[in-house]
């Protein structure tokens, strides 16, 4: 029996509540709380620098992969000449805003808190001053 046959023959105080749990069930999988899907916009605003900001970043974020005699890919983030060239020539402010489905997202552990990120493309933005 097809599925239209069978819910057309159904009684009426069935197809309803059928029909109503099958809406709700594709309508109510959204989940579009910006702030959670995207991270919080409320950063405070801040004139970032490698040795107040950017350095504590990196060193929490990155450097436990990118530093010592073998980092990861390579790629030594363990000073501020370092962190300007893979911003400049490596893609790393690419890869550290690429969704965290992407097998090339960085940083592997789950990404960079919203403020974090924000801080970083501020002060790429603004030049990329060390102090």
């Amino acid at each position: 029996m097809r599925i239209s046959s069978y819910l057309y023959n159904m009684n009426d105080n069935l197809r309803l509540p059928l029909f109503s749990f099958i809406v709700l069930l594709f309508c109510g999988c959204q989940y579009n709380v910006e702030s959670v899907l995207y991270g919080t916009t409320d950063c405070p605003p801040i004139e970032a620098t490698y040795e107040m900001h950017i350095a504590d970043i990196v060193a929490t974020k990155c450097a436990g992969c990118h530093s010592g005699n073998n980092p990861a890919a390579g790629l030594l983030l363990n000073s501020y000449e370092k962190v300007l060239a893979a911003v400049e020539n490596n893609g790393l402010l690419d890869r550290i805003q690429l969704p965290l489905s992407d097998p090339q997202s960085m940083p592997p552990s789950g990404g960079l808190k919203a403020c974090d990120l924000q801080v970083l493309l501020d002060w790429v933005e603004n030049g990329s001053p060390f102090e």
